[in-house]
């Protein structure tokens, strides 16, 4: 299905990974289904219709003796013969006999159970809202190490490759000049050690490059053999300035995921103490019935009725005030859980923005020392010629371009994952795309 060499860009990536993980497809499933809870509450406000039938069978039929009756007539009329009044005897139910009816029930009154079911229901969704988007925002922040985690590992790679073929060439210079008496053979020793290092080096950042193509894949759900061929577009970046401070920590104390759960199970927990509560009041609802099959009525049936009905508990052992009580204490723990979470985000929002800030700087810091490595590289490599410079210099210089290089690209790296993280904490994840396209400056040269 996938072709020998797959490319991506982020955004295509995150498109994938919205439709492929199944950790956002079972947060999109739970959403579902409480949206549908939410639906199954608003019922409660509509009548219940129902309908009902069954067979009986007797272990005989009912009838009702009404032979006293008869004995006091035959006293009454003592010349009339016992056998020209019959039995008294009255049918009430047949041996077997089946009915059928549909009862109709309406709550006008519960105290403010129905309110509070729905305001239950309400906070559920609102819990998994927010849950679905603590999901989304949390793969987007992993999507992003382990995406430029490929492109720093692949960079990785391709300085690697340079600093292996800049040796190759010095060591063939190193083997000229000692076959023309102008280098010693420990100098030319040392500049197969330093490309034998380098080699080893440029295997272990292949290794390095196949584990985050393998993460990267997993994630997006790509099939593990595939993971070779997958490779990135995006480059790594450095923003000039980052968002304000204060407007991430306002933003974040409105829309980070895990605060808006604690304000869900605020809600769902104020929702309890209503329930609590109206179990204090009566229950008032209509009620009606009619019978679809006559035959199996008594003489004592009616074929229809309607009326009102109410109940209400006097005493429960004490169970309506305990049950407030503990609504009560669990509203004022999610309070207080809330309390510390606003802090704590807070918090976690300054130190991402930290680890940003030391990053960009660290990018900074990199790229000043990049051209002076650069520049002390040539004029190393021009001495070995000349016979002014020994091999170890120029070893020691291409080594030290490496060194910069690739501490510039994994500053950029850890920018980019702090960046991700910062939002995340400020419930910004979205914004990413729009900082990342903002860059100037192509910090992989």
């Amino acid at each position: 299905p996938y072709s020998c060499a797959f490319t991506t860009s982020l955004l295509p990536a995150a498109s994938t990974l919205r439709t492929n993980h199944e950790a956002h497809c079972a947060a999109d499933v739970e959403l579902h289904e409480r949206a549908a809870e939410t639906g199954a509450t608003d019922a409660l406000l509509w009548p219940k219709v129902e309908a009902r039938a069954r067979y009986t069978r007797l272990d005989g039929p009912i009838t009702v003796d009404l032979d006293p009756v008869r004995q006091v007539i035959l006293a009454l009329h003592p010349n009339a013969p016992p056998a020209a009044v019959p039995p008294f005897l009255l049918d009430v139910q047949d041996e077997a006999y089946g009915r059928a009816d549909v009862n109709f029930t309406w709550p006008l009154f519960t105290g403010g159970k129905v309110d509070a079911a729905r305001d239950a229901a309400g906070a559920r969704l609102a819990d998994a809202t927010a849950s679905r988007r603590g999901v989304e925002e949390g793969l987007s922040t992993e999507l992003v190490r382990r995406y430029f985690g490929v492109r720093l590992a692949a960079r990785a790679v391709a300085v690697r490759t340079e600093v292996l073929a800049g040796l190759d060439e010095h060591v063939k210079s190193a083997r000229r000049l000692e076959e023309e008496g102008f280098l010693s053979r420990a100098e030319r020793l040392h500049a197969d050690v330093a490309r034998t290092d380098a080699e080893r080096a440029l295997l272990a950042a292949r290794h390095d490059l196949a584990l985050a193509r393998e993460a990267l894949a997993n994630i997006l759900s790509f099939p593990g053999e595939e993971s070779d061929a997958l490779s990135t577009t995006t480059p790594l970046f450095v923003l000039g300035s980052l968002p304000p401070l204060d407007e991430l920590k306002r933003e974040a104390l409105e829309a980070n995921p895990a605060l808006a759960r604690l304000s869900a199970a605020s809600g769902l927990a104020g929702a309890g103490l209503t329930a609590e509560k109206a179990r204090w009041y009566p229950e008032v609802a209509l009620f009606g019935f009619r019978e679809l099959y006559k035959g199996g009525l008594t003489l004592l049936d009616p074929v229809w009725a309607a009326g009102v009905t109410a109940r209400w508990t006097l005493f429960d052992g004490l169970s309506r005030e305990k049950g407030i009580v503990a609504a009560k204490e669990r509203v004022a723990r999610v309070d207080e859980v809330a309390k510390r979470a606003r802090r704590d985000v807070e918090t976690l929002v300054e130190k991402k923005y930290r680890e940003a800030r030391k990053a960009q700087e660290q990018v900074e810091a990199f790229e000043a020392a990049l051209a002076l490595a650069r520049e002390s590289l040539r004029v190393r490599t021009l001495g070995f010629e000349e016979g002014v410079a020994t091999s170890l210099d120029v070893v020691d210089a291409r080594i030290s371009l490496a060194r910069v290089e690739l501490g510039k690209l994994a500053a950029a790296r850890d920018f980019d994952v702090a960046l991700a993280e910062l939002l995340e904490a400020a419930g910004q994840s979205e914004r990413f795309e729009a900082l990342r396209a903002s860059a100037t400056g192509d910090v992989e040269k």
